[in-house]
């Protein structure tokens, strides 16, 4: 059977992860997807498999989105490595308080990554994505003496990265965009800090 021309899967696995990244991998159902990318099961089936894969194609595309969305501010070519780490942040913090959904990588860890060898490949995947790039800003930073010689670039990134989920769990509980700001602010200070 052909495919309807106005079938664009990018569009659908679009619909399907705002769909995941709501309510779960488990609370949602074939219908919800099926009413959410506007197709009928068998379509979904098709172009899609199942649930399963659908979801590890979300997850991709969801750590892909975000590790474009860093790398945006790589090409900020006046910015000195370090300088660019700090916008990064900046980045990071004025879309908690934009977009106030859990992390769907963090919430996906907790609810699949334990028992679920792909959904943590793919996790994994994002996140040394990310970590790769803070890690070569800070290496960066210390070569140009941005940073002090006693810092360690890949545990910087490491801690950055786990403060990004600690954050955006941080404004979920109790919606402080200040006490966010206070956070990164802290952070920042430490990466500029001899100590």
């Amino acid at each position: 059977m052909a495919r309807d021309k106005d079938f664009i899967p990018e569009e659908k696995i679009a619909k399907a992860l705002d769909v995941f990244w709501e309510k779960g991998y488990n609370a949602t159902s074939m219908q919800d997807l099926v009413e959410a990318m506007q197709i009928n099961r068998s379509s979904l089936y098709n172009s899609f498999g199942d649930k399963h894969n659908l979801f590890l194609e979300c997850l991709r595309t969801y750590g892909y989105l975000a590790a474009k969305d860093y790398e945006s501010v790589l090409t900020l070519k006046e910015l000195s490595p370090l300088e660019t780490m700090e916008k990064i942040i900046d980045v990071y913090v004025a879309g908690i308080v934009y977009d106030c959904k859990c992390c769907m990588g963090m919430k996906s860890s907790f609810e699949l990554a334990g028992d679920d060898d792909e959904v943590r490949r793919v996790i994994k995947t994002a996140s040394d994505r990310t970590i790769g790039i803070f890690t070569d800003l800070l290496r960066r930073a210390k070569e140009q003496g941005e940073l002090s010689d006693d810092k360690e670039p890949a545990v910087l990134a490491h801690i950055i990265f786990n403060g990004f989920c600690g954050w955006k769990q941080s404004y979920l509980q109790f919606k402080d965009a200040n006490l966010v700001k206070k956070m990164a602010g802290y952070t920042k200070l430490h990466l500029k800090s001899p100590f």
